[in-house]
């Protein structure tokens, strides 16, 4: 029997790296999609069952490339695949630049579906396989400023859950895993737009208040690259596991408030738990 093999997006830094990482500490093979083929061979510890490969989701060719050396390098139809390759655009509803958002869905959602489509036909006739994708507990709510980031997320629930549905005769499962905050560099790959990129504007306020409430946030609640990673292998390692795995006891919590509480209750509850002012001054309706 062969050793199973999984590919992993944006496999780089952060929770992709730390996902490459815990599938080898199980004894797997492990793909690293990146897009910088050269750092991502001095960040990871050499492994005889790990393969780094170039792949850019917004890169047709680096998609078609990448997915053919990883297909090459499981000698096998894919075990796992962990389409992980995000990032965020903040910016206000008003001034957010479209294009932008436009170049990070292209990212967050498009460009890991594309990677799908080129790996899924041969794991459909094997009639086994896991796809667990990284999303976020924001596929549940929205954060002023992060609409469009939150946006990419809804979508990527809808399409996994779609897919999951499609593939149910075929032995595949879909899984998505929906972590809090988490102690990485995320926030640094984050990328404001419009006026709050120059601290200007009516929402500048607004903006130092989320930056304010999110630190509070991370310094209290965050959890480490290496805990979604842990859940992520498990989930694959799982058949019994849920569609939506949330992460973190912040993750948990909200959702569960999600759940519970009417809308304007939550939108009141979320402001609370971010610490923030905005709008609670003005009277209700």
């Amino acid at each position: 029997m062969s050793t199973p093999t999984v590919l992993v997006t944006g496999a780089g830094r952060g929770i992709g790296r730390a996902t490459v990482e815990g599938f080898l500490a199980e004894g797997w093979k492990a793909v690293a999609g990146v897009r910088d083929v050269d750092a991502a061979q001095a960040a990871f510890a050499p492994h005889p069952n790990l393969a780094i490969v170039h792949l850019d989701v917004c890169d047709a060719l680096s998609i078609a490339s990448g997915t053919a050396a990883a297909r090459q390098f499981a000698d096998a139809p894919l075990a796992a695949v962990v389409p992980n390759a995000g990032y965020a655009v903040m910016g206000s509803s008003e001034d957010t630049d479209l294009d932008v958002v436009r170049q990070m869905f292209e990212t967050n959602l498009f460009g890991n579906a594309a990677v799908m489509q080129h790996v899924l036909p041969e794991m459909r006739a094997s009639g086994q396989g896991v796809i667990v994708c990284t999303s976020s507990v924001g596929a549940r709510l929205a954060n002023p400023l992060l609409g469009m980031y939150h946006a990419s997320k809804y979508a990527m629930t809808a399409w996994a859950e779609s897919m999951a549905l499609e593939l149910l005769p075929f032995g595949v499962r879909v899984h998505l895993v929906e972590p809090g905050m988490v102690n990485t560099d995320f926030p640094m790959a984050t990328r404001a737009t419009g006026a709050i990129a120059q601290g200007e504007g009516p929402y500048a306020p607004l903006f130092g208040e989320l930056r304010d409430g999110f630190r509070s946030w991370r310094e209290r609640l965050g959890v480490g690259a290496s805990d979604v990673a842990e859940v992520i292998v498990a989930t694959a390692l799982d058949p019994r596991a849920p569609f939506r795995i949330p992460v973190g006891s912040d993750a948990i919590e909200m959702t569960a408030a999600r759940a519970k509480l009417d809308d304007a209750a939550f939108h009141r509850w979320q402001m609370d738990f971010l610490g923030m002012s905005w709008g609670q001054e003005r009277p209700e309706e």
